[in-house]
């Protein structure tokens, strides 16, 4: 930080901030310049909730071997802050794609049917050429909706520890159905709301960002630090796991506020970093909430 100070004979200065406060002499006609001090800081947020979310810094290693996705969740010395479980309901969710598939087949063979009858009708050619393309590019919409719709939702809990007996935080699945939007809530532990954490998923299609929103309004934003690196994970190279990205996490000003990332290893295990955010403008329930939906949300 800066300080800006001028002399009566109009000569403007840009000083360090260890000037700051001080009496100096003015270079050009050596009279007395008195430095006005800085500003006193913004006090440090207080950290609501368990004094585990009292961190700048998280590692989140994914334990493997398992059905549902767990986390266990660490300070940066490796001591045992959290567990994080998301439910996949496999045998439910294999149920609900056939349901799409089903719903998709129905749909081929209904709008098949009708646009056969508009040309026995001799009906405005028109509906029947719409009616054709319904059938053969509606009925996949259609699967995936049925499929989301017949889905179980996955909502993620934070515990203690893996005896699941205290929770810490829950980050609810809003809908079952995401086609355009996927949208998280995130309580804490006594059932009051902190934020709402959601992609949209044509804004995701070059470069994947997610945002938050408080009681107050936005709270903060999170994008993949390299639009090439994200095209190329697109493509063969991204599902053979070869490319990675991280997320940065941008205030509303367009501050940096923390970072994800993947380390280099092979299993999957993250670190959350907030050190950018000294004051904690951002409460860390919120932070460690998108911290796992930027893993597990994107599949990676």
């Amino acid at each position: 930080m800066s300080v800006n100070v001028s002399c009566a004979c109009g000569a403007a200065y840009n000083l360090k901030d260890e000037y700051a406060g001080s009496r100096l002499g003015c270079p050009r006609c050596g009279a007395a310049i008195l430095v006005p001090a800085l500003p006193p800081a913004p006090p440090v947020r207080f950290q609501a909730g368990d004094t585990a979310f009292a961190q700048d810094k998280f590692l989140l290693n994914e334990r493997h071997f398992g059905i549902s996705e767990k986390y266990a969740v660490l300070d940066k010395e490796g001591a045992s802050l959290m567990f994080v479980e998301r439910p996949n309901y496999i045998f439910l969710n294999v149920l609900a794609i056939f349901g799409g598939v089903i719903a998709g087949i129905i749909n081929l063979i209904a709008s098949g049917v009708l646009s056969h009858l508009v040309k026995v009708l001799g009906l405005d050619p028109l509906l029947g050429v719409l009616l054709t393309l319904w059938a053969k590019l509606g009925s996949f919409f259609v699967a995936i909706a049925a499929a989301q719709a017949l889905s179980k939702r996955r909502h993620i809990t934070v515990y203690r520890d893996d005896s699941r007996e205290e929770v810490l935080l829950r980050i609810a699945q809003d809908s079952n159905i995401q086609l355009l939007t996927a949208s998280y809530t995130v309580t804490g532990a006594d059932g009051g709301r902190l934020a709402l954490i959601y992609k949209k998923r044509l804004r995701n299609i070059f470069r994947k960002r997610w945002y938050v929103l408080g009681p107050d309004g936005p709270l903060c934003t999170a994008q993949e630090d390299s639009i090439i690196l994200s095209a190329l994970r697109r493509m063969v190279l991204g599902f053979l796991g070869l490319l990675h990205t991280d997320f940065m996490i941008y205030s509303p000003g367009g501050q940096v506020l923390g970072e994800f990332s993947r380390r280099m290893t092979l299993r999957d295990r993250y670190v959350l970093d907030m050190t950018p955010d000294s004051r904690r403008s951002l409460d860390r329930r919120v932070a460690l909430a998108f911290g796992v939906l930027l893993d597990t949300g994107e599949n990676r």
